[in-house]
């Protein structure tokens, strides 16, 4: 039997280990399609009285919101009813009442993105209303008066106010007409209102001090906290004291912390938590006193960024935190605490798994918790936060099974200049027919990480090892770590790259004409520059949605359209014309030996597809073989699963051509 089905049928106890694996791996290929379809369940969240569970469910390729009773009979399903838009993110609202955002694509470009609106829907008779967003402002039948304004913009849900059973509290981020379309103004200052989840009545309650900041409120729904990034690209964070109408900075004469961002506030909300850079370094958690203006230092990992936080039950309180820096480690700053005590027991029981607690009834009764790790995809539980009983409820994906993923180990790589940096190394369960180097896309602020990965396990299934480095540059290790990677696209970063790939070489795990490198975005760039750096060293390289002119990437794509983007092009990439060509694969394609698959989506608008176009012109002009795939209606991220179906299927065969002769 195997382990999906098992765990329909047991309540687990929580107290004693439980193992996730350990059957026998089956002998037939995992079918692409498992692996590239969308989770059958994401998002399981419980209602405030305990009654009723919500789960968004893959309908045919698009989502749904499932309701369930606690013995998970289904009461309703519904979706989006208009043409290619879909549900984003839901909460409950009350009892009763879910609200939800919605996603949308256009006919030419499958890439999905947010419209700023709102619905909401009653679960038992299904009854929808749109009560935020452009298409709210309709005119009255026979009329010329509108039933509400039209909120042209974005928007984020910043409190849902439990207290309150009629309205949330909502940021608005206003568009700006761009002629062929709309985007955020990078210049209009946001407002916040409360939002009557009945009606679709608002009404306007502050706004925010700096435009496109982020904000979060105390544990009584107050906004308290205002984050923005201001025109030098500095992070300046905002605040007020309590019943206070006017903003002030947040700056205390002794607190030396760099881009301090508040994430929760103690129960008396007066005491707030704020991570921060410890100078050029890692990121510290503070617990800071607003009323005598004193703060002190929780917890600080000096290698590794604080990355997970865990909340109280129904509270902005953090009872705890979390570091990366191979598998998921924790600090509990009070082990007392009812969700503490919980987070700490779960993780004690389901050993080698990472867990979050997703929800939680009104009065902290029951939980549902989402258990994960390397080779599980995912699986929700219902837990009794008194007897600490767990029954299980879905799995993100049915069909792909733990004892059939192979394991994520976490490597320390030693690069050539006795730097230490860090990685993951994935080794299929059969025979290995070669290394797929997989360097990560952004590359700033972006990082890998343990757990799971459908597109590394896909290559582990068909017989590949995965390599997947943290490179200088990378986000997640601290200030230091990621601005010393500015300017070094084509150098510091590709050493490293290079560094663990042939450590690799060297401990065992892979082997010289079996290795190939393959990346999209800033990975797709460094799969053809790690072609270009190390001709000898990768048989084949491909390169998905990449960069191959750094003087084009400060011309074209939307990042550029904006001044920040600019600005951050110029810091990122720096402007010597000299250094440029040198870094850009296209100006080197005479130094390239391995052999090239190149896939670009038509309408990509962050990496546009004239990077692939002048990548193959280079080629043609030197005789260099490539192969050439091309989807016409994907921007930047394959999002169809008809798409990726094709794109994985021929990444797939591409390296089964090259390594596995």
């Amino acid at each position: 039997m195997k382990i999906k089905s098992l765990y329909r049928l047991i309540t687990l106890i929580l107290f004693s280990s439980i193992s996730l694996t350990g059957f026998a791996q089956s002998n037939v290929q995992i079918p692409l399609a498992d692996f590239v379809s969308l989770p059958d369940a994401r998002n399981v969240k419980i209602s405030p009285d305990g009654k009723h569970l919500a789960v968004i469910i893959n309908a045919n390729g698009e989502s749904a919101i499932a309701i369930f009773d606690r013995a998970l009979k289904l009461i309703n399903i519904f979706r989006v009813v208009n043409n290619r838009t879909d549900i984003g993110d839901y909460h409950w609202a009350t009892n009763k009442r879910i609200i939800y955002t919605i996603v949308t694509h256009y006919t030419w470009d499958k890439t999905k993105f947010e419209t700023g609106e709102i619905n909401a829907v009653n679960i038992d008779d299904g009854i929808t209303k749109q009560i935020f967003g452009y298409r709210t402002g309709q005119m009255q039948t026979g009329s010329l008066v509108k039933k509400r304004d039209a909120e042209y913009g974005s928007q984020e849900i910043l409190d849902i106010l439990p207290d309150d059973e009629d309205n949330i509290l909502v940021a608005f981020y206003p568009w700006e007409d761009k002629g062929k379309y709309w985007r955020i103004n990078e210049q209009a200052i946001p407002e916040v209102y409360k939002l009557n989840i009945n009606n679709g009545k608002k009404q306007k309650v502050d706004s925010l001090p700096m435009p496109l900041s982020s904000a979060l409120t105390d544990n009584d729904g107050n906004l308290r906290f205002s984050s923005g990034i201001n025109e030098k690209g500095l992070v300046v964070t905002h605040y007020k004291k309590a019943n206070a109408k006017e903003w002030m900075k947040f700056h205390f004469e002794e607190f030396s912390g760099v881009k301090v961002r508040p994430i929760g506030f103690a129960l008396d909300n007066n005491h707030v938590y704020v991570t921060a850079n410890v100078g050029s370094g890692t990121r510290a958690l503070y617990e800071v006193d607003l009323n005598k203006g004193q703060y002190k230092k929780i917890h600080h990992n000096p290698k590794v960024d604080i990355s997970v936080y865990v909340y109280g039950l129904n509270s902005k309180k953090v009872v705890a935190v979390g570091t990366d820096l191979g598998e998921p480690e924790y600090y509990y700053l009070d082990a007392k605490d009812k969700a503490a005590a919980l987070h700490k027991s779960l993780r004690g029981a389901f050993k080698g798994h990472d867990v979050k607690i997703t929800s939680v009834t009104k009065d902290n009764s029951f939980a549902v918790v989402l258990v994960s790790s390397d080779v599980n995809s995912g699986d929700y539980f219902l837990m009794d936060t008194k007897t600490f009983g767990a029954e299980f409820l879905f799995s993100s994906k049915e069909k792909l099974y733990p004892n059939e993923m192979a394991k994520m180990q976490p490597l320390t790589i030693k690069t050539r200049d006795n730097f230490e940096i860090h990685g993951y190394l994935t080794k299929p369960q059969g025979e290995q027919k070669g290394l797929v180097v997989f360097p990560h896309g952004g590359p700033h602020d972006i990082r890998d990480y343990w757990g799971f990965d459908w597109e590394v396990q896909l290559l582990a299934s068909r017989g590949y090892a995965v390599l997947q480095v943290n490179y200088r540059g990378s986000g997640g290790f601290g200030n230091a770590f990621s601005s010393v990677g500015y300017r070094e696209w084509g150098g510091m970063m590709m050493n490293d790259i290079t560094d663990a790939t042939k450590q690799m070489i060297k401990e065992g795990h892979a082997k010289t004409g079996k290795i190939c490198i393959y990346g999209a975005s800033f990975g797709g760039y460094a799969a053809l520059m790690g072609a270009v750096r190390e001709p000898d060293l990768y048989k084949c390289t491909i390169g998905s949605m990449g960069v191959y002119s750094l003087p084009l990437a400060h011309e074209i794509g939307d990042i550029v359209s904006r001044e920040r983007g600019v600005l951050y092009r110029k810091r990122s990439l720096g402007e010597d014309p000299v250094q440029l060509q040198k870094f850009s694969p296209v100006y080197n394609v005479d130094k390239i030996k391995a052999d090239i698959l190149l896939i670009h989506g038509k309408r990509d608008r962050r990496v546009p597809i004239e990077h692939a176009e002048v990548m193959m012109a280079a080629l043609e002009k030197v005789n260099k073989q490539y192969e050439w795939f091309e989807i016409s209606d994907e921007g930047h991220g394959y999002y169809d699963p008809k798409s990726r179906l094709e794109v994985y299927q021929k990444i797939l065969n591409f390296l089964d051509k090259n390594l596995s002769k």
